[in-house]
């Protein structure tokens, strides 16, 4: 179960065939822990849709992306998704590393119902060193961790928020 004082960060990544993936993951700074919790990959759907989809998972939840997604993600903007004013910057081999060394020391967990994910992580890392194109969770995956420290809390509701308007009655 994700707690709600972990912040969290979606990641995105459109492929040159059109696929869009997407993953969203979790941080407890506590333990320094990822969870990567849900993750899709639209196949030739429209904007709409895929603005929608993102959205349904928590509109609060910032979107990261790179400068080749510049595109979409001010599309995304445009139709009421969070994404981050700025892209990721640093998505190299080193972020590759990272969750892998993640995986290792048990920091990085893959919620086990994503079977999609699961089986692009196999076959990412049949493919060697070099980061392989046409894997588009893969690259969302390094996205979102690369641009982790942009991830948001969701702004809870303080005590004195009702949950109906103060009106005054006369």
């Amino acid at each position: 179960m994700i707690a709600p004082e972990y912040k969290r960060i979606c990641g995105i990544h459109m492929q040159e065939q059109g696929e869009i993936g997407a993953v969203w993951m979790a941080h407890d700074k506590e333990t320094d822990r990822i969870h990567l919790y849900d993750a899709c990959v639209f196949k030739n759907e429209v904007l709409a849709v895929i603005a929608e989809g993102l959205n349904a998972r928590g509109r609060w939840i910032p979107i990261a992306w790179t400068n080749d997604d510049k595109d979409l993600a001010d599309q995304l903007l445009k139709r009421g998704c969070t994404t981050l004013y700025e892209p990721a910057q640093e998505v190299t081999e080193m972020t590759s590393r990272d969750i892998d060394e993640r995986m290792r020391s048990k920091r990085f967990k893959v919620e086990p119902r994503l079977g999609e994910w699961l089986e692009e992580f196999k076959a990412f890392y049949k493919e060697g060193s070099q980061v392989p194109k046409g894997f588009p969770l893969m690259t969302a995956t390094r996205i979102a961790v690369a641009d982790l420290r942009k991830a948001k809390r969701q702004a809870s509701k303080s005590k004195s928020q009702k949950n109906y308007p103060q009106v005054a009655m006369i």
